[in-house]
């Protein structure tokens, strides 16, 4: 088996830097090894409760303070992962480090923290909740205090975005992300569902069905081509509750669509993908496209389909058993439109 053993290399006219390597070691895990005296290791002899000489686990886990500042300057602390091995720690003194950021989430017991000899110190990383008492060093002006966060999703979110909240019940998910002094926006499925174009509180009560407790998260389409949403959100009984999206419900209820092209507004279709939240529709004109197939199984209950402006079409797939009137475009090449039933 192998043991993590921190070990002390001392530079000739120099500080003594600390790191950790992997050794072989027998018997009971060595966190600490005081066989080889050094200034750092005299910090760690308080725990050493059986006096073997070593710090193991067990001894790691039962301390509650432990003071790095012994040695003075002579002892320049660079890495400070060894941490993890003494979760029960009330009280820490940080000794001398040129760190710039210190990692102590693993502490989440914490109660008094010494950063008196961290004259470097930028960024300290707190475990959630955790609020101790801190002596700064002298003439440090800010450390910024960033607690450290369980879910994988916020800590990725965060490294882009200033502001990251998880919303979550029923087993739906997504999270409510901002960049600095910026609006915010819904991340879901991995992507941003929802530009930041909301301020906090318009967001909430606009993609939000506020319960007793939490927040539930609204289904929107996520349409795949632009064009078809502008097209929807311009017909206003679509968008019923007017929020400026489209809800799957509100897809669901829709009976009758038209994307035919008004001179002041005028929009290529590129992609019928977006029909699968349609699949209710009776009437459906397919409007201005130059894709050669148009597909509109999802669409079992069509009776009337306007395609008349599909000026490149040569494929139309309905659902099996569907079979609508067709207003077909001028033949493209003296072709018809085949059509394909699934």
């Amino acid at each position: 088996m192998r043991h993590t053993v921190l070990s002390f290399i001392t530079i000739l006219f120099g500080p003594t830097f600390i790191m950790a390597q992997n050794v072989e070691a027998p018997g009971s895990d060595v966190i600490i090894s005081l066989k080889e005296p050094s200034m750092f290791s005299n910090c760690f002899k308080d725990l050493d409760t059986n006096g073997d000489g070593i710090v193991d686990a067990t001894e790691a886990a039962a301390a509650t303070i432990l003071v790095l500042d012994k040695g003075g300057r002579s002892n320049i602390i660079e890495n400070y992962d060894f941490l993890k091995h003494f979760p029960n720690l009330k009280a820490l003194s940080v000794g001398n480090t040129a760190a710039e950021c210190i990692d102590l989430h693993c502490l989440e017991k914490l109660e008094k923290l010494n950063l008196t000899n961290a004259l470097f110190l930028n960024k300290i990383i707190l475990a959630d909740g955790c609020e101790p008492e801190i002596t700064y060093p002298s003439g440090k002006a800010y450390i910024e205090m960033q607690y450290y966060v369980k879910d994988d999703t916020i800590r990725a979110l965060m490294e882009e975005y200033d502001y990251c909240e998880k919303i979550e019940q029923d087993g739906s998910v997504c999270y409510i992300v901002s960049k600095e002094y910026g609006a915010y926006g819904i991340w879901r499925n991995g992507k941003l569902e929802v530009p930041c174009k909301y301020g906090i509180e318009e967001l909430k009560n606009l993609y939000f069905t506020v319960g007793q407790t939490e927040a539930i998260v609204k289904d929107y389409v996520a349409f795949t081509d632009e064009s078809v949403k502008e097209f929807c959100l311009r017909i206003n009984k679509i968008d019923s509750d007017k929020d400026g999206e489209i809800s799957i419900d509100e897809a669901k209820a829709v009976t009758r669509l038209s994307f035919m092209v008004f001179k002041s507004f005028i929009r290529n279709i590129k992609s019928y993908e977006d029909l699968q939240y349609f699949p209710n529709l009776e009437y459906f004109h397919a409007g201005l496209t130059y894709v050669e197939t148009v597909d509109v199984s999802c669409c079992p209950k069509l009776k009337e389909l306007d395609l008349s402006d599909c000026r490149m079409l040569k494929t139309i797939i309905l659902a099996k058993g569907c079979k609508p009137e067709i207003k077909y475009p001028v033949a493209y090449k003296g072709e018809k439109a085949k059509l394909v039933y699934k």
